[in-house]
């Protein structure tokens, strides 16, 4: 990943001129020195240099509302620049985004969604590895439409890199500022809305080893009008992202093992065994199965990378209607095709229908092979069925097809009320949805029924179920490879559908301004409101809903919620030129939402700002951050399920022997008897002796949750010496921590913590059971999401940037990274800590480092990307290869301005120039992407990748 000058001249309100020595930005001037910056820009000038004229307008920082002269900003931020994207060779800015040190495994990424029910093609940014849900995405500091249904989370892909201005990153709550998700951070896009011209772009890109292709095309054109009162930019985008089989890469060209769902089917004894399937050679149903010759290779159907098409279009208008008002307005529309493919479905042992747990063969079944039932009934005269593994080859492999539609529409009044105060005014509009197509799929009733066969009295069969057939039933034969043909295979197969509606609408008001001026300067202030209404819906057809397809159980989701919400901020300048206190200065924010939902919260900020001498700036501050529940999470109406589990309220929690003479019960704590004594019945509780060992329950969402808190803490310095002129040095230390998390958690751990926790029998965990009020016999364990986890991280930022002249040209050298010391998940008060730190995904430290020389017409890239090595599992040092060595990816781009003016350029690069292997996992394995046999959406699974490219402007 390459990194670079933040663009200026592109914004709007933000410099009046700058001189031709600012040709990579000014941000060695104004940024370095006051924003905790892990990537800042290049600037190759003298003290001479910098005395250069430079006027500033009032501008707003990313992590705060008031407006201000300087660039100052107590909260760490990084800002990526429109060279930087552009040097790092990515056409969506999600990859750059997702390489960032400070960013965890992302949530979904194109790489890593060709298994996902609904989020094929999706791109989304985790913050700290704090979950994608706890990081807010912001346009020009407004909120963007989620891309996911019942989830706030933006699909990044839909904002087009050729319209980005620059990307601000704050690492660390925010919630003060911006509200409800700020929890790990803000990613907020400043967009180009003062554009001249017109610019064409065109790339196209294609890796060494075959597939993952890329065509790219962009126009974007801008005038003033209205005598400068007023600028239109306009964006037209084409993107195709071509697919990436796992058979195209020998990691994951095939199974590690096949799969024993074969085509041909393999049948056993239940309690017995056996595994027969059919020779190839006798045509009989009596060979013994081997996986390597009868099974599935599922790697030879499945994709690494989902193929995707997207087209967007964006309208950005500003106009001046007078000196103190200013109208502005932001539409976009993106549309993206995607589809996924993995292997055929299996059918038999694990599909279930209703109440029946898995379609088995009854032993009358007419198509049965004589050796077959004979085989059975040998090892079992009394069997009535034969337990079958089967691929469903002829149905094909299971698909999505995938349209996913955005629109987002904002308006807005901004100006002046007087000399000291500032006001904006906006409302917008979003919307997303999406319509799916599933294939490769079947209806498992309809399955069943088509096992159970008899002689129809005319020479044939037909179906038991009388109902059955007056629905079209026909007998299934399921005994060898291509056998259910024809009106057989109409009769279960089905096309499943879903659809998602999305909308979105936000009013807001600021206004920000001087309030009064203390000797140190004056005091800054913002303040305003919001409301926020958030619907969405998610629907699945009748049969997906109902659990009668071989698909996933998809019931149907459907919620909503608004929102209303006050802030305010105070920046407070205390010291200004004292000595040790060139300047010192307090800010506080403060923030009240009333949820629909959950009711009311606060968010609180305090962050201090000072500069002992002129070199030196340090900063630190504590806020609190709030995470409303989104509506998937409340409104999820869920499934039935039957999950296993141990009571420990057995005998009273004393421990012994079941009367089933298999099952000894646990003696449990002297507090967990004490709370069993209280529930009627369970002193002499044996479930086991009884063969009652699970319960039924509803795994949904929770109308009754709260919403999540965190305490952040940051303290950090720049470093901008002056007698080591383009030296900028920056370094953070950040903590989180986040309580009453949201979770869900298994049967086993809702019982054993209802009796453990001291609040019992008034905890969340008590509330998910119901129990027999006679005998203490569990008869439900629902699982539903409540407020009992929690997750912690601290950890250090660093940055360096240096340039300086070299020869005819600018040397600019860049380093940032991340050096995390925890990452601990407690799944509810008094359960085990769960240490990440250090396993695949959450590496202990993560550095990107840039070179850059620009000379003439000439700009070179080199960039280098280093993840620390890891444990595949912690809790399993023998998973997959049990380590994974540290990994460095090295890229190059080459750019070459081919006239005096700057107006034609081509340019190519190389990805992962020494074609790093990823490394391989194995199925089943922690962090492992299935069908990639390795962790996709960290390490690179397309290897070396080549691209050109070409940008005109007229």
């Amino acid at each position: 990943m390459l990194v670079s000058s933040i663009n200026y001249n592109q914004r709007r309100n933000t410099m009046k001129k700058f001189s031709s020595r600012f040709k990579y930005g000014v941000s060695a001037l104004a940024v370095a020195a006051t924003l905790p910056l892990s990537i800042q820009s290049t600037l190759a000038a003298d003290e001479a240099a910098a005395a250069e004229e430079v006027a500033f307008e009032e501008v707003v920082v990313t992590g705060s509302r008031i407006k201000r002269k300087d660039l100052i900003a107590t909260s760490p931020v990084s800002v990526i620049g429109t060279e930087a994207i552009e040097l790092s060779g990515s056409t969506h800015v999600a990859n750059f985004l997702n390489e960032l040190p400070s960013a965890g495994v992302p949530g979904s990424v194109d790489t890593a969604t060709n298994f996902r029910t609904a989020t094929t093609g999706l791109n989304t940014i985790d913050l700290r590895n704090l979950g994608t849900e706890r990081t807010l995405v912001l346009v020009n500091g407004r909120r963007h439409v989620g891309g996911a249904a019942g989830s706030p989370t933006v699909d990044v892909s839909m904002i087009p890199a050729a319209l980005v201005s620059r990307v601000e990153v704050v690492t660390g709550g925010a919630s003060a500022v911006y509200g409800s998700e700020a929890m790990a951070g803000v990613i907020n896009f400043i967009m180009k809305d003062d554009f001249e011209g017109i610019e064409l772009n065109g790339r196209y890109g294609t890796s060494e080893k075959g597939g993952a292709s890329e065509t790219d095309l962009s126009f974007l054109a801008g005038s003033n009008f209205a005598d400068d009162r007023g600028n239109a930019t306009i964006y037209l985008g084409y993107s195709d992202r071509g697919v990436l089989r796992s058979s195209q890469r020998a990691l994951s060209a095939h199974d590690a093992t096949n799969s024993s769902y074969g085509p041909k089917g393999h049948f056993y004894t239940p309690g017995f065994g056996g595994n027969w399937t059919q020779d190839d050679d006798t045509g009989l149903f009596d060979k013994t199965f081997v996986a390597a010759e009868d099974g599935f290779d599922r790697n030879a159907v499945r994709l690494i990378r989902v193929p995707t098409e997207r087209t967007q279009f964006n309208a950005n208008l500003n106009y001046r209607i007078n000196d103190n008002m200013t109208f502005f307005n932001e539409t976009s529309y993106a549309q993206l095709t995607s589809s996924s493919q993995l292997e055929p479905t299996v059918v038999g042992f694990n599909i279930s229908v209703g109440s029946t747990p898995h379609i088995n063969v009854p032993l009358n079944n007419p198509f049965m092979p004589t050796e077959l039932r004979n085989n059975i009934l040998a090892l079992d005269p009394t069997a009535e069925y034969a337990v079958m593994l089967r691929r469903f080859t002829e149905i094909g492999p299971r698909t999505s097809d995938v349209q996913r539609k955005t629109f987002r529409t904002m308006f807005g009044l901004e100006g002046s009320i007087n000399d000291n105060w500032d006001y904006e005014v906006y409302y917008q509009y979003g919307n997303n949805s999406q319509d799916q197509t599933n294939g490769g799929v079947f209806n498992t009733l309809n399955f069943l029924n088509a096992l159970n066969v008899e002689d129809d009295g005319a020479g044939g069969y037909q179906c038991v179920d009388p109902v059955a057939r007056d629905l079209g039933c026909v007998p299934l034969n399921v005994f060898g490879e291509g056998t259910i043909t024809g009106a057989a295979l109409d009769f279960v197969k089905v096309n499943s559908q879903l659809t998602t509606r999305m909308t979105q609408n936000v009013a807001g008001a600021t206004i920000t301004g001087s309030a009064f001026e203390l000797p140190a300067g004056e005091v800054g202030v913002a303040f305003g409101g919001e409301w926020r209404k958030e619907k969405s819906a998610f629907n699945s057809d009748s049969l997906a809903a109902s659990g009668l397809t071989s698909g996933n159980t998809t019931p149907n989701t459907v919620g909503e919620y608004d929102v209303y919400e006050m802030f305010g901020e105070a920046n407070i300048p205390i010291l200004k030129d004292a000595p040790f206190a060139e300047y010192l200065g307090l800010e506080l924010a403060a923030r009240h939402a009333n949820y629909s939902t959950i009711g009311g919260t606060w968010a609180y900020k305090i962050s201090l700002d000072w500069r002992p001498i002129n070199d030196v700036r340090v900063r630190g501050g504590y806020s609190t951050a709030t995470r409303a529940p989104n509506i998937g999470e409340l409104f999820d109406p869920g499934s039935e399920t039957f999950r296993s589990f141990a009571d420990p309220c057995a005998f009273g929690g004393t421990g012994g022997a079941s009367a089933d003479g298999d099952t000894i019960y646990d003696a449990q704590s002297s507090t967990v008897q004490a709370n069993c004594a209280t529930i009627a019945g369970t002193a002499t509780l044996d479930p086991a002796g009884i063969n009652i060992t699970s319960a039924g329950g509803l795994s949904a969402g929770n109308p009754d949750l709260n919403e999540e808190k965190a305490k952040t803490w940051t303290v950090g310095a720049v470093f901008t010496p002056e007698f080591v002129p383009g030296l900028n040095i920056t370094i953070d230390y950040f903590n989180i921590e986040i309580n009453d998390a949201i979770d869900s958690f298994t049967a086993q751990e809702t019982v054993d913590q209802c009796v453990r926790q001291p609040d019992f029998p008034n905890n969340a965990f008590c509330d998910l059971i119901q129990r027999n009020a006679t005998t203490g016999l569990v008869l439900r364990v629902d699982a539903l999401a409540i407020n009992a986890a929690s997750r912690k991280t601290d950890g250090i930022d660093f940055a360096l940037d240096y340039s300086r002249d070299i020869g005819e040209g600018v040397l600019n050298f860049n380093l940032n990274g991340t050096r995390t010391f925890s990452y601990n998940f407690i799944p509810f008060e008094g359960g085990d800590v769960v240490d990440d730190l250090g396993e695949i995904g959450f590496p202990k430290l993560k550095v990107n480092g840039t070179l850059t020389y620009a000379w003439d017409k000439i700009r070179i890239g080199w960039s280098t990307r280093f993840i620390d090595g890891v444990n595949v599992d912690n809790d399993n040092p023998s998973a997959g290869p049990g380590t994974v060595g540290s990994y460095l990816y090295n890229d190059l781009q080459v750019r070459y301005t081919i006239d005096d003016e700057g107006n034609y350029e081509v340019y190519a690069g190389i990805d992962n120039i020494f074609d790093k292997e990823p490394p391989f996992l194995g199925q089943g394995v922690n962090g492992d992407v299935t069908g990639t046999n390795t962790a996709a959406d960290i390490y690179d699974a397309i290897r070396r990748y080549a691209y050109v490219g070409v940008k005109a402007k007229f």
